[in-house]
């Protein structure tokens, strides 16, 4: 985020391996609320009776992104199903490519509100839409002290999704593959809550976090919804829905890690926000390894989340559904990268539930599994150049190699599981 460099007075590199990717000082300045500055003369600052009362930048801390891309899937839906990568058109098997300038547009204000208060707020502008909207955001409180020979880093945090908060890049939110299409967590039939984002923009939590010494971290969240859900495929969440964070992580030298856990317990509306409610409980398991050396650096991701789901209405009325991916990268210089991905989404048979779109207020597509089954997997592939710190330009490939639970002839369709493939180049750059 330039204006957290700016902020810092040092470079984005600081922070990041490449963006949005945080390094062992990065993860420190977010616990510690975006709040450490350069010490330098860019503050304005006012103390009464021996308190800071006011801690402010003369710059103001905004910052601009912009990603464009061209995507072209292997071959366009056909009639009557709506793909999960693109918006194309029904009709015959062909190829249709989408260009998309901007893909995504946002403006950030991004910094420190005050001595131990700081911010990040994400507004986006969605051309497709022709709409601006509120992207992710986190407003959190820090403060830092010795307790039992260690330091102990505690917070207060308000954002507006699970997982915004967290630390990793292992978690969904945050995770790989950070541009382009959500290849890992299934088709038409979607992944887990967690994995498919759901609640992003669409609720709205608080809660406190502890770190000590850099190696046990715990955050407890509580959710609610914030909007209205989608009124036709899948409604908003019903009461609060608690979240949890735990994980044990090293800090330190070339080397980092991090192993841990999240999860939460969630009901929604079928549709809109009254009537019937879904239940999910997501529980995960997470890990992420890290090394920075002086010309290169290559990190390993991993992630395994499993939902178990009661579907009122439904005749067999529970599904559980699981999701797994791993990643690994590696950077020459910051400048030349290699980047990789498997996922897979399996669930038991329940021809009640995936054997056809929007039954029983799954949120689904118009797919229809081959065989009572959700599961999906393949891999992505990426190549990215970075000639400044803040610009990216990458090729990304996605490719299936079972799509809602057929490799072949999709959905009696004669649609195979790689006419999902998708190809895409883009742009990347932060200002």
């Amino acid at each position: 985020m330039p204006a957290f460099a700016r902020q810092l007075g040092v470079s984005c590199a600081a922070c990041h391996t490449v963006e949005p990717q945080l390094t062992s000082f990065g993860r420190q300045f977010k616990s510690l609320a975006y709040t450490f500055n350069s010490g330098s003369n860019n503050t304005i600052g006012y103390e009464q009776d021996n308190q800071k009362r006011l801690a402010i930048d003369k710059i103001p801390p905004i910052a601009l992104m912009l990603v464009a891309d061209q995507v072209q899937e292997s071959k366009q839906a056909p009639a009557g199903y709506n793909s999960t990568a693109t918006a194309y058109t029904t009709g015959a098997a062909v190829s249709n490519p989408a260009t998309e300038f901007p893909v995504q547009y946002s403006l950030f204000y991004a910094g420190r509100a005050g001595t131990d208060l700081g911010v990040f707020s994400q507004l986006t502008y969605d051309p497709t839409a022709d709409h601006i909207t509120i992207d992710n955001t986190d407003v959190r409180y820090a403060k830092e002290s010795q307790v039992g020979g260690g330091n102990l880093v505690w917070g207060l945090d308000v954002n507006n999704a699970p997982g915004v908060g967290d630390l990793w890049q292992s978690t969904p939110i945050w995770g790989y593959p950070f541009t382009g299409p959500n290849a890992g967590q299934g088709g038409p039939n979607d992944g887990t809550l967690l994995g498919q984002v759901v609640l992003q923009q669409t609720s709205a939590g608080a809660g406190a976090y502890v770190w000590y010494n850099n190696t046990w971290y715990a955050q407890v969240m509580a959710y609610r919804a914030m909007i209205p859900g989608d009124q036709t495929n899948s409604g908003g969440l019903a009461g609060v829905a608690p979240y949890w964070r735990l994980a044990y992580s090293h800090e330190g030298g070339v080397n980092s890690w991090e192993i841990g856990t999240f999860g939460i317990d969630a009901k929604m509306y079928q549709n809109g926000n009254t009537g019937p409610e879904n239940h999910y409980v997501d529980t995960a398991l997470d890990g992420q390894y890290e090394h920075v050396a002086t010309n290169y650096s290559y990190t390993f991701h991993a992630s395994y989340i499993h939902e178990n789901m009661t579907i009122p209405g439904a005749p067999n009325t529970k599904a559980d559904v699981n999701d797994f991916q791993v990643n690994g990268e590696y950077y020459w210089h910051r400048k030349y990268g290699v980047l990789a991905q498997y996922f897979t989404h399996t669930g038991k048979k329940n021809a009640a539930v995936w054997g056809g779109g929007d039954q029983y207020g799954v949120a689904q597509s118009d797919g229809v599994s081959a065989n009572g089954k959700p599961n999906t997997n393949g891999y992505v592939l990426q190549f990215n150049y970075v000639p400044w710190i803040n610009t990216k330009f990458g090729v990304q490939y996605v490719a299936y190699t079972k799509f809602d639970g057929a490799s072949s002839n999709y959905d009696g369709l004669g649609r195979n599981a790689s006419d999902n493939n998708t190809l895409s180049f883009f742009t990347w750059i932060m200002m």
